[in-house]
């Protein structure tokens, strides 16, 4: 008594399926749109010189750094 899945279906159109192995089995290598967006996004910024910073400050440092930054 065999399981189920023991064995492989049997293919009845081998030379169709052999021609289109790609079609059925590959996956796209491209990346998904925003993924790609944001990958653009970052080169152009790098290309100004322009550089991401993240940093955890109290409410008054904060004030004092929108007061420097925006003067």
């Amino acid at each position: 008594m065999s399981g189920k899945g023991s064995a492989p279906r049997p293919i009845p159109d081998r030379k169709s399926y052999e021609d289109n192995f790609d079609a059925i089995f590959s996956k796209k290598s491209e990346p998904k749109p925003k993924a790609q967006l944001m990958r653009e996004m970052r080169s152009r910024r790098k290309s100004k010189g322009l550089q991401e910073m993240r940093i955890w400050v109290t409410e008054e440092q904060a004030v004092e750094i929108n007061l420097i930054l925006n003067k």
